[in-house]
């Protein structure tokens, strides 16, 4: 009877450890829902054996039965100034191609990674976030049939 005593904390604990873990990654902010879905989400990438990046990533979801195109621009702001994303401007113009009922989710290596937004270093041992990113938003976004 004891030792089923001792498991059962054991036991809750592991699911709430595991539950943890899935919702971390499963916590997806809805930015647009038109013809398209866009949704975001913060991801942590590994960048070097003492920092790694906390990225913006997204989830696109075509609503429709066609094939689109999405293009937007990205606006960004560190310590609450506008950055001039003018001066590159084809850093910030994104163009993503989506086939019927598909969804895209961007992450910190996949072949969509240009789309990811950085938000922050994250110290490997401390888990101290050095915060950039303010504030961002997806502008002129435009869906096109193909």
């Amino acid at each position: 009877m004891k030792r089923n005593l001792l498991r059962l904390p054991l036991f809750l604990f592991s699911i709430l450890f595991v539950n943890s873990l899935f919702s971390q990654s499963n916590n997806w902010e809805l930015y647009y829902d038109d013809e398209i879905k866009i949704e975001y989400n913060y991801m942590i990438c590994d960048f070097s054996s003492t920092a790694s990046k906390e990225m913006i990533i997204f989830r696109f979801t075509n609503l429709s039965e066609e094939e689109i195109t999405l293009n937007y621009e990205t606006e960004i702001w560190h310590d609450s100034v506008k950055i001039n994303t003018e001066q590159n401007a084809d850093e910030f113009r994104k163009t993503i191609n989506l086939n019927s009922k598909q969804i895209i989710t961007i992450n910190c290596e996949n072949q969509w990674k240009e789309h990811a937004i950085f938000s922050a270093f994250v110290h490997n041992e401390t888990s101290e976030k050095y915060v950039s990113l303010t504030k961002f938003e997806l502008t002129n976004i435009t869906i096109s049939d193909d």
